[in-house]
Parts: structure tokens; sequence; C-alpha cells
């Protein structure tokens, strides 16, 4: 079975992944649960494309909140799960748009009733999944000013030893200069006779 990301759902249904994760929550504040990965994302399936696009239609027609949209699609999904349709999804029966079925109304009460206390750790849980995204940006951004630094160090030390190297090479040549003039100065001193010194 073909496992979905956000953005690849997005592309698909024509919306934003800001929108994807929007009807996601919708969704499971409605009670129906996505798959998540080992990172705390979302895992969508194929059966999952038919819902956004389902979601997205009726959110366009203005007529309803998107509260009353998930709550529907959720009972019905939930309803198709639990009957062992999921591969039947996608047939004509299930891209039927009618919202009320019968008894649907009764439904909706429990489900407000079911899932009413889930609400805040379903917001919180949205919340982590954001927690999580910009930790893991966060860390590559981390991950990148650690190698510039590290590049930046290397060049450091690179300029001091040349510096180093430059000012040793300097002072070895003034030493020289200064032992070469000595010596000629030592050159041009005259050298007396120890018998001359009497005529001094």
């Amino acid at each position: 079975m073909k496992e979905y990301q956000s953005s690849q759902i997005a592309g698909i249904v024509g919306i934003s992944v800001a929108t994807v994760r929007k009807y996601a929550q919708y969704m499971e504040k409605a009670g129906y649960m996505f798959l998540r990965n080992e990172s705390g994302h979302r895992v969508f399936l194929d059966k999952h494309i038919l819902l956004f696009k389902e979601f997205n239609g009726l959110s366009k027609t203005g007529n309803l909140s998107l509260g009353h949209i998930a709550n529907t699609l959720a009972a019905k999904y939930n309803d198709l799960k639990s009957e062992g349709n999921d591969e039947h999804i996608g047939c004509e029966a299930a891209t039927d748009m009618t919202l009320i079925d019968k008894g649907s109304e009764d439904k909706f009460t429990l489900t407000d009733e079911q899932y009413n206390s889930l609400i805040n750790k379903l917001d919180k849980l949205a919340t982590l999944d954001d927690i999580v995204e910009q930790l893991e940006q966060q860390k590559e951004f981390n991950k990148m000013l650690m190698e510039q630094l590290e590049q930046q160090q290397k060049y450091i030390e690179q300029r001091l030893d040349k510096r180093d190297s430059q000012l040793i090479e300097s002072m070895r040549n003034s030493m020289d200069q200064r032992q070469a003039m000595i010596e000629a100065a030592v050159a041009k001193t005259p050298k007396n006779k120890w018998w001359e010194f009497w005529k001094v």
C-alpha cells in the first residue's frame, strides 16, 4: 500500500500543505485517526486522497463549517473501515457527496460526546507535530552553523600559523642583517700591531 506525505497529498488534491494539515487536524478532532511514522508525522494512504478531495469540495460550498464536514466524513470513513470496505472507498458509492444519512444526527451526538474530551489532547498532538518539525529544522540549522564555525576555526588557525611563520622569518632576517652589520663593522676597524700601541 502506497504511503503519501502531506506535500504529496497537497499536490494531488490541489491544495496547500497547510490546508492538508488543517483538514487532518479537524478529522482527528472528529475521531478519525491517521497513521504516524517514527518521527510522529502523519502518513496518508490511497483512500485519504478521496477523503481530502471530498473535504475540499465540501468546504468550497461554504454551506457547512469545517468541524461539521470533519464530523460527517469521520463517521463515514470510520464506518467504511469498521465494515472492512476500505478497498471500496474509491468506488462511485463512496464518492457520493451526501452528508446526512439515516440516523446521522444521533451518530454525531455520540461522536461529540465521545471525542469532546480528546479535542484538547489532539490539539496538543498537532502542536507537538509542529514542534517536531521546528526542532528538525533547528537541528539542521545548528549542524550548518557548526560546520561554518569549524571552517572559520580552521581558517583562523591557518592565518595564525602563517602569521607566526612570517614573524619568525622576519626575526631571522633581522638578526642576520644585524650580524652582517656587526661583522662589517669589525672588518672595517683597523688592527694595530702590538708594538704600535707605543705610538698612540
